[in-house]
């Protein structure tokens, strides 16, 4: 299972991955060297980035371009959790899957 970034600027969730690590429909999202950091957001109402439903299945999808830094990037990416830091890291440095 991997992350992808559609053409448009979409980051695109699994819906397992929402289900383990994303509890409320929010996120937080940075961008650290070549890693993209998602950090669940506790309580909607605190902001973040909005996740809306991509399709029946469940998966979901944000608007990250902005968080991107001009990066034009689309594909599959690996992922890691770093419960450490209650990130899930999306490794963008890596070789994208179509």
């Amino acid at each position: 299972m991997s992350i992808e970034l559609t053409e448009r600027g979409y980051l695109v969730l699994p819906r397992e991955i929402v289900e383990e690590y994303f509890p409320t429909d929010s996120i937080i999202a940075l961008m650290r060297g070549d890693e993209l950091w998602l950090l669940p957001v506790k309580n909607s109402a605190s902001g973040g980035l909005l996740m809306k439903y991509r399709n029946g299945r469940g998966d979901r999808s944000v608007f990250i371009e902005e968080v991107l830094s001009g990066r034009q990037l689309c594909g599959k990416f690996p992922h890691r959790w770093r419960p450490e830091e209650a990130a899930l890291i999306v490794d963008l440095a890596a070789s994208s899957i179509s």
